[in-house]
């Protein structure tokens, strides 16, 4: 019997990621080389003392590369490979001792400090994410002999409001960061600079940019999640369709009389995962309503009912149809998160109680001017235009 720990008995190395060879010289690569080489002896099932004898490392520096590849990386994956490289932290510092300063300026023996803080006092670390996400602050780059350095604009004044925050919570003159010289004003420089550089969408909002286009919002900001099975996540979203209609009405004298329509919003809910339409509905006015909206979610919970189509030879194909008219055990089955714009019409009270209370999922608003975080139920209006009404005669 293999006396091995059972997350090592299944080792895939096969799904590790790898390292960056280019960035290595021929000596590094050399030895990430032999690291490599054992961990997939490792693998195979070879025992650790032959292991041991053929590449000339110690079993416990083994089981420690081991342990590094395993770790969870920030992009979601494991470290894998890349934790065998040298002087990669795969875990972040956490102090444990208490804080004992042992200078006249308070400014030694205080390493992790900050984090720990944070770490003891959860309030605080929600309040700074709090600022980044309001963008109290900005990031410059300035030149300075001859070297480009990144400054925080607006640090001095968050932190004398992190200081009274920290009071707040019964901090006294004796506690870190009010005991030191600097009242910690560089690690909560280093720690709001980490905040905003830790995604490309936050970096460039904090320089300046107002649009971004086509970059994923922050963890701190995502609502939905990733739809990885049926009816986890839908969108919503109302298109007004590029026809014009026209109604006639007879009176009782036979005479006709012609009103023109002056707008046609098609309204549906998709689902994102499968790509299907989970149920449409289509308002005749200026705007659409939240009783609209309301309909429309009624439309993707009630069984489909096959239309009757005046047309010559249109009709359903074999393969066509809505999801509960091919599976009648799909009718109202509702969905966790649905995705939809900030129109007063999505968020009406009315729209949120059905939403929340009746259906029971959650609503991600999302934030404003931002049609890329619905791409699914955009891209099927962009087809519907492309496809049919822009292809009618006006």
């Amino acid at each position: 019997m293999s006396r091995r720990k059972p997350e090592l008995q299944a080792l895939d190395i096969g799904s590790w990621p790898s390292v960056a060879w280019t960035d290595l010289d021929t000596k590094a690569r050399e030895v990430i080389k032999l690291r490599m080489q054992a961990i997939e002896r490792f693998a195979q099932g070879e025992p650790v003392k032959a292991i041991e004898e053929s590449t000339g490392i110690d079993r416990r520096q083994l089981y420690r590369w081991l342990e590094r590849g395993l770790s969870p990386h920030p992009d979601g994956r494991i470290f894998g490979f890349r934790g065998l490289l040298a002087h990669v932290r795969v875990a972040e510092y956490s102090r444990l001792s208490p804080i004992t300063l042992r200078s006249e300026r308070g400014s030694r023996g205080a390493a992790g400090a900050f984090s720990h803080l944070l770490d003891r006092y959860p309030t605080l670390s929600a309040w700074l994410r709090a600022q980044v996400k309001r963008r109290r602050l900005s990031l410059e780059q300035v030149h300075t002999d001859g070297r480009l350095h990144t400054r925080l604009r607006g640090l001095q004044t968050l932190h004398g409001e992190f200081l009274w925050q920290c009071r707040s919570i019964g901090l006294t003159v004796a506690d870190y960061p009010l005991n030191t010289s600097g009242r910690g004003i560089r690690s909560l420089s280093a720690h709001l600079k980490a905040e905003l550089l830790r995604s490309f969408g936050a970096a460039a909002r904090a320089a300046g940019a107002s649009h971004l286009k086509g970059t994923p919002r922050q963890d701190d900001e995502a609502g939905a999640p990733s739809a990885i099975r049926p009816y986890q996540t839908v969108e919503f979203d109302g298109h007004r369709l590029d026809i014009r209609l026209k109604v006639v009405v007879r009176d009782q004298l036979g005479f006709e009389h012609e009103f023109e329509i002056e707008r046609v919003w098609l309204l549906a809910i998709m689902d994102v995962c499968t790509r299907v339409v989970l149920g449409y509905h289509i308002a005749l006015g200026r705007e659409y309503s939240r009783h609209d909206v309301i309909k429309t979610i009624e439309k993707a919970l009630e069984p489909h009912r096959p239309r009757c189509f005046t047309i010559p030879g249109l009709s359903y194909g074999p393969r066509d149809g809505f999801p509960s008219q091919r599976l009648p055990e799909l009718a109202y089955v509702t969905w966790e998160w649905m995705r939809l714009d900030n129109a007063k019409a999505n968020l009406a009270n009315e729209t949120l109680a059905a939403l929340c209370e009746f259906v029971g999922c959650c609503a991600d608003a999302g934030p404003k001017h931002s049609p890329d975080e619905r791409p699914y139920i955009e891209r099927f209006f962009g087809t519907i235009a492309s496809r049919l009404s822009s292809r009618l005669p006006g």
